[in-house]
């Protein structure tokens, strides 16, 4: 969003891609170093309270519809920016974990490796058979998020389209309701299916569309800029934090529906309710290259490939899980920069 909003998405943009980062750690740290088994699970749930994909669909649900809101519904203008803003970026990490892989384990690569370079090309989350075996057993996990993304790009876009950008609070209270149950039906029916339909479940928009749509209703109906929204704000964290704590009732795919819905709304509102120009000056100049670069996106490519790295090293043997964490996180950080950087000096040429 353009500084002139004065708000805090690109804070809360980073603390939920440095979450996902911790969730990914914790998860396969836990279980290599069962010694720092409660230790590392306090801090995976903390990382965890308010979930950070739910976060990125939010915020990525109201960033999309502002962008649509602005341009109106052109296709092409509209697919080549979600095109330019994915792409290039997913097609160099492809060649990054190519290089670093075939240099660490060349014995593994064989033919699966061709058609897993154009299904993960046009943005399909697969693992090519040669690497199923290798430390995490996916050669880039995350990818799915892409997947489920892309859909909900086309989905909103049809959405403003065939509702000619309507801003009625019973049409989205509606169509949030009805995503809602189809999380609800991917909850209770995912079990009954086979290996092959759980897959395309998992990577279908059904089961998540509530939360990204959740930030295009916020963001269409300007539920952060009312009178009662702090008060809103409040109902919500408190909402949150009883019902995660205690579990009551919260069932849903991949997280609780109802915290993930609410963690969605707390995430669009607390960027408005956190204002960045008003923070004190050196704090505002210690976070001006987080606002000034956006590296978020990098980090959600890279860091499956140095989750791998670790595992297969078993660095975790060597050095304590935190000192891990931190090579993990030093390594994600510096290649998400570098990615950035090139992306941006090839799309630079490009429009030259």
């Amino acid at each position: 969003m353009p500084r002139k909003d004065n708000n805090a998405f690109y804070l809360i943009r980073y603390f939920a891609a440095f979450c996902v980062m911790c969730l990914h750690f914790t998860g396969y740290m836990r279980i290599r170093v069962p010694d720092h088994f409660g230790t590392i699970s306090v801090f995976r749930s903390a990382i965890d309270f308010y979930q950070p994909t739910v976060i990125l669909f939010a915020i990525s649900g109201f960033l999309i519809s502002a962008s649509l809101e602005r341009s109106g519904p052109d296709a092409a203008a509209f697919f080549k920016k979600r095109f330019l803003r994915l792409y290039p970026e997913l097609w160099l990490s492809m060649a990054v974990y190519l290089g670093v892989l075939f240099l660490v384990v060349p014995k593994k690569f064989d033919l699966s490796i061709i058609p897993w370079i154009f299904i993960q090309g046009v943005g399909f989350a697969q693992t090519p058979y040669c690497m199923e075996k290798f430390a995490t057993g996916s050669i880039n996990g995350p990818i799915w998020y892409i997947t489920v993304i892309i859909q909900l790009y086309i989905l909103i876009f049809l959405f403003k389209l065939i509702t000619k950008n309507s801003k009625s609070p019973l049409l989205y209270g509606v169509t949030c309701f009805i995503l809602s149950l189809g999380n609800i039906a991917a909850f209770f029916c995912k079990d009954s299916l086979s290996e092959m339909g759980q897959k395309i479940l998992e990577r279908s928009f059904i089961p998540y569309a509530v939360w990204f749509f959740i930030g295009v209703l916020c963001q269409t109906l300007r539920l952060y800029n009312r009178n009662y929204t702090n008060l809103v704000l409040a109902i919500l964290l408190m909402l949150h934090s009883v019902i995660r704590i205690t579990r009551f009732g919260d069932q849903g795919y991949y997280t609780g529906l109802i915290t993930g819905m609410a963690a969605a709304a707390i995430a669009v509102l607390a960027a408005h309710l956190i204002q960045p120009d008003k923070f004190k000056p050196f704090i505002k100049k210690l976070l001006s290259p987080l606002e000034k670069i956006d590296i978020t996106y990098g980090m959600y490519l890279y860091h499956w490939l140095f989750l791998n790295l670790l595992l297969h090293y078993k660095l975790y043997d060597k050095y304590h899980w935190t000192v891990c964490f931190l090579m993990y996180l030093a390594a994600t950080l510096i290649f998400a920069y570098a990615s950035h950087k090139v992306c941006k000096v090839i799309m630079s040429s490009i429009k030259r």
